[in-house]
């Protein structure tokens, strides 16, 4: 709750400490070392990379390391001569500097390390800077940093990140029975948050498969984003747990990749628009991947030309929760109406049906007719259910926006989709037609997309629920660290909170095991996720799937508790997000809602259903709307 480690010992009767943060209000990484009694504290500092360095000294307490990052790295999978490669000029350059402070002591500086002998205190501060997409001003921002590290203050640096890290971390809070399982949990769930704050703030990239913890020059998948799945299931979380401001770095990347994927949808497919695969870099790399593949099949990756339209669902998810028309209309309807440009284009005519072709189910392979394994086919149930959501969002931003473009168009298109298959084994069909699974238990469940992380697929389509109940059945409950959290979060969109709970308590299970695995998934000791090895999409989709048993949202309907299960038969919760600017708060006792807080910034209807009951709220902007469960269900209501 606070982002800071302390660590407190005794040794030969003297009391040490260390105090380390990084700070959420500035670029500072500070440390504060302490002995208790007239002790001398000595330390010798040095900066070393794996990437390519050269250290010197500046001022009398400070040291800077300069470099230049490599212009290719192997994916640590790809076998190659040279799989790091520097080239001189190219890459981008990196800074960082480091400053000792003490009040009583000296420091002086030999062979490009830092000797420290002090009493009490030392202090430290360490920043960086790099030259991505700032190449003019970066050797005026690294002397800009070099000065600026040199007047922190520890108490300041301290205070200024409380006062900024608190103001996102303090905004939700849960209680469940006090129980070794629901503590864990909670620890969990508030462990997602903090991670998201601290990796995912305006200003900072968007999170990746490791987030800001990735430490191998050749990081597993390089440390991608990988958007047929991963990198959305890193924000499923953000705006339902009041944490808005997390997303924009996602945003950014969207419309970095749009302005490449542009390019792609003309050079590979000659369609207007813009489109993307399945892996991004940071610089918005939008072609297909998987020319240097080593496996047997790359195709059941690379030929996805689906995250565009995934990625754009994120954009009208922040509009919605906010309701923040200049959003819509400067950032998100442009991204938007590009996707569907493209898909319009893409989509190609086959028994009276729209469809798109080729399409696979990503990463996922299917046995046909003749008994042979493939991964490419037509009309996979994930690409359709991903255009029916694109183009539902196109719809509803264009009525928002009073504008006609493509309308007619993009309405004809939905009416010419292929409809959700049911299969022989009764299951929501993975492709158009009836294919067997090469693996039925693989760890991708693409073909649920529609019921989540989309909202297609409601509480009233009870034979497409029962389908997807069938689908979850026969996969079965094991996977990677992600695929777990994945399949939680379907199975509180089914209103089985028992079953989402046993998932994620599969998900807490300990594994010490950093090799490549398909299966297996848990959490290392230090609570970050195992794919394995580590990928923090899992913690992430952690935290989703808790919300997403706790409330749920249909168009205009709020649904509170619609998955508990039995072990949190009482508890509390506040500061949700629910689209429409929406923040609520509940308590319960025996799983029955006893108290109910709205508030939104503007004037809105909602429907609120627990408890057996359907409540029409309307909500005055700004003002806190209570509700107190009263006798036969009727609910007393008061405006604040």
């Amino acid at each position: 709750n606070k982002a800071i480690e302390k660590i407190e010992f005794r040794l030969d009767g003297r009391l040490y400490q260390r105090e380390f943060l990084v700070s959420a209000a500035e670029p500072v990484m500070a440390l504060h070392y302490h002995t208790d009694a007239e002790h001398c504290l000595k330390m010798v500092l040095s900066l070393e990379s794996e990437i390519q360095y050269q250290c010197s000294p500046f001022k009398d307490n400070g040291m800077i390391m300069e470099g230049q990052a490599p212009v290719y790295v192997a994916p640590p999978y790809y076998s190659c001569d040279e799989p790091i490669i520097y080239k001189k000029g190219q890459g981008i350059r990196f800074a960082i500097g480091i400053y000792v402070q003490t009040d009583n002591g000296y420091i002086y500086q030999k062979e490009n390390k830092l000797y420290v002998n002090a009493y009490k205190d030392i202090f430290l501060y360490l920043s960086g800077l790099t030259d991505f997409e700032q190449k003019e001003s970066y050797l005026f921002r690294k002397e800009q940093m070099l000065k600026t590290i040199q007047h922190f203050r520890y108490k300041d640096v301290k205070t200024a990140h409380l006062k900024e890290y608190v103001k996102y971390f303090n905004r939700t809070s849960l209680t469940l029975e006090d129980t070794k399982s629901n503590n864990l949990v909670l620890k969990m769930f508030y462990y997602a948050r903090y991670l998201m704050i601290s990796s995912s703030l305006p200003g900072s990239q968007c999170t990746n498969l490791q987030g800001i913890w990735n430490h191998s020059m050749r990081a597993p998948w390089s440390s991608n984003y990988t958007v047929n799945i991963n990198t959305e299931m890193n924000y499923w979380m953000a705006e339902k747990a009041n944490l808005r401001e997390c997303h924009e770095p996602l945003f950014q990347l969207i419309e970095r990749t749009a302005k490449r994927g542009e390019k792609t949808a003309k050079d590979l497919y000659h369609l207007n628009g813009w489109v993307s695969h399945h892996n991004l870099d940071i610089w918005g790399h939008s072609s297909p991947v998987g020319y240097f593949g080593q496996d047997e099949n790359p195709c059941t990756y690379s030929m996805w030309p689906m995250s565009s339209g995934w990625l754009c669902c994120h954009l009208w998810a922040h509009y919605c929760y906010t309701t923040d028309k200049k959003f819509l209309k400067d950032r998100a309807f442009p991204l938007i109406k590009g996707a569907v440009e493209f898909y319009l284009e893409y989509l190609v005519p086959y028994k009276g049906y729209l469809i798109t072709v080729p399409s696979t189910s990503p990463e996922n392979t299917f046995i046909s007719p003749d008994h042979t394994v493939h991964s490419i086919t037509i009309a996979s149930t994930m690409d359709i259910s991903i255009l029916k959501e694109l183009f539902e969002i196109y719809l509803k931003a264009c009525e928002v926006l009073n504008i006609t473009d493509l309308t007619d168009k993009v309405k004809e298109t939905v009416r010419k989709l292929p409809p959700w298959k049911i299969g022989r084994e009764g299951q929501l069909q993975e492709w158009f037609y009836d294919y067997e699974e090469a693996d039925v238990n693989h760890r991708h469940i693409s073909h649920l997309y529609g019921l989540y992380p989309g909202n297609l697929i409601h509480r009233e389509n009870t034979d497409l629920l029962d389908a997807c109940r069938m689908v979850l059945e026969r996969r079965g409950d094991e996977g990677t660290g992600w695929c777990i959290a994945w399949k939680a979060c379907l199975w509180a969109r089914l209103g089985d909170g028992n079953r989402a709970l046993k998932l994620l308590k599969k998900q807490l299970r300990i594994t010490h095991m950093e090799e490549c695995s398909l299966t297996g998934g848990g959490i290392y000791p230090n609570m970050l996720c195992a794919h394995p090895p580590f990928q923090i999409d899992g913690n992430f989709g952690f935290a989703a799937a808790v919300l997403e048993m706790l409330v749920q949202y249909e168009e205009n309907k709020i649904l509170l508790l619609p998955a508990l299960p039995d072990e949190w038969e009482t508890g509390e919760i506040s500061g949700v997000k629910a689209p429409g600017d929406i923040v609520i708060g509940f308590k319960w006792e025996n799983r029955c809602v006893m108290e109910i807080s709205l508030k939104s910034s503007y004037n809105i209807e909602r429907i609120v259903i627990c408890n057996g009951h359907e409540k029409i709220i309307v909500l005055a902007a700004n003002r806190i709307h209570k509700l107190v469960e009263g006798e036969n269900g009727r609910w007393k209501e008061q405006k604040i």
